[in-house]
């Protein structure tokens, strides 16, 4: 079985395999190639090209804060095989960042800042705009849906309660559509995704990778999202995030509008629906962090 789905796999890399001496997986749409001379690059696949190509031109509009795009032999920067479309990325040694080291968080928050004084201003017609109450209510009721109080305990259920009590009030809250409107008219672009695996970390170069989810966005997108994924490594608090001078990750903290939506359970409602042989164990996870993390929401819907 494991060899059938491994054919299937290199089936659709039938369009590019020429151009390389030897292509290695690693995971879904993402292979390392090596050419006949040995140098490497990451083969990245997506379903659109459009994916591809806004981020290939990320790479040229932001060279110092994400990683570059290098075109095949043969001078074309994507390939379709198979109704797969395919671009190369550089080779970096390295690793993610560790959201637990707090110097590491620093360097996530420092690098997005930097991506984002790049990217502003850039306009490209292949990276959308994005809705966040949209994308929100899209989850929230993606999550509604899935719950099987018979499968749970009163206790568990009762927390699953709570938490789409919150995101219910968020979202009836949510009013940012001037915000979204702005970002899109002075040319703000967000990485999308900045999670601790979307880095490539070496003693010598951090870059951010994966802009498949980059849109014209307020830049508070990307440090409401670094906030909800850093969170649970600063105890719930978020005194450590006061201690930068950048805009953006400012005012997420102090505007009442925005301050708000950290209590958004974004990342519960996320593994719930990513992993649901894994729900009851996020919920004794969550249960174990949910009176800091309470704390934390009363604090922020005031």
């Amino acid at each position: 079985m494991q060899n059938h789905v491994r054919k299937e796999l290199d089936g659709i890399l039938n369009g590019i395999r020429p151009f390389f001496h030897q292509i290695n997986f690693i995971k879904p749409l993402v292979w390392e190639g090596t050419y006949s001379n040995g140098c490497k690059v990451i083969i990245k696949g997506a379903l659109k090209r459009d994916v591809l190509s806004k981020q290939i031109y990320l790479s040229t509009c932001c060279p110092a804060s994400f990683v570059s795009f290098i075109s095949f032999v043969d001078g074309e920067w994507v390939k379709e095989s198979n109704g797969v479309y395919w671009a190369c990325m550089e080779f970096i040694p390295g690793r993610s960042l560790l959201y637990s080291v707090k110097e590491e968080r620093q360097l996530a928050i420092e690098k997005v800042a930097q991506f984002h004084q790049e990217a502003t201003g850039h306009k490209f017609q292949n990276i959308p705009r994005i809705s966040l109450k949209q994308k929100w209510t899209t989850r929230f009721f993606r999550f509604t849906r899935s719950v099987q109080p018979e499968l749970f305990s009163a206790e568990q259920n009762s927390l699953i309660q709570r938490y789409i009590k919150i995101g219910q009030y968020v979202l009836s809250e949510m009013s940012i559509d001037d915000l979204e409107i702005d970002a899109f008219n002075n040319g703000y672009i967000v990485h999308g995704d900045p999670a601790h695996h979307n880095f490539i970390f070496n003693r010598h170069n951090l870059l951010l990778i994966d802009g498949d989810l980059a849109v014209y966005a307020p830049k508070e997108y990307d440090y409401l999202q670094l906030i909800n994924r850093m969170l649970p490594y600063c105890d719930w608090s978020l005194d450590e995030l006061t201690n930068y001078t950048i805009p953006a990750l400012n005012n997420c903290l102090t505007n009442p509008s925005l301050r708000r939506l950290i209590a958004y359970p974004a990342d519960f409602y996320r593994e719930w629906l990513m992993e649901p042989n894994g729900r009851k164990q996020l919920l004794i996870k969550t249960a174990q962090q949910d009176d800091v993390r309470s704390a934390l929401m009363s604090l922020v819907l005031k």
